[in-house]
């Protein structure tokens, strides 16, 4: 292997790592559901820089959706603000959604 390959599994080793730190901070409910789609969080990817998290779900995305509001709580308490790209069955195209605007909807059904 190259000096390139190696610096190639060391960057694929530590993000990696940091994925599964993030997974490990989240409720239990939460990472089974992680468990059941593919997901991955891109740092800088976003609008203006935020981290992008990427889900392939294999229902109909609900913005109100119990498990998605607490990971976007979760998301922001680690990250901060997020930037999500959610894909479902339905179409090729993600909803592209960040996770203030996740946790706005929910207020404003509780207090509707």
């Amino acid at each position: 292997m190259t000096s390139a390959d190696f610096a190639l599994v060391r960057e694929f080793r530590q993000k990696s790592a940091c994925l599964k730190q993030f997974k490990a901070s989240l409720a239990p409910t939460v990472q089974a559901m992680l468990d059941c789609c593919e997901w991955s969080v891109i740092p800088n990817e976003g609008p203006n820089g935020l981290p992008l998290m990427s889900l392939r779900l294999h229902q109909r995305v609900h913005l109100g959706d119990p498990w998605l509001v607490q990971l976007a709580e979760q998301a922001e308490r680690y990250y901060g603000p997020i930037d999500f790209a959610i894909f479902s069955w339905e179409t090729p195209e993600p909803l592209r959604v960040l996770s203030r605007t996740i946790l706005d909807t929910r207020w404003r059904w509780r207090h509707s």
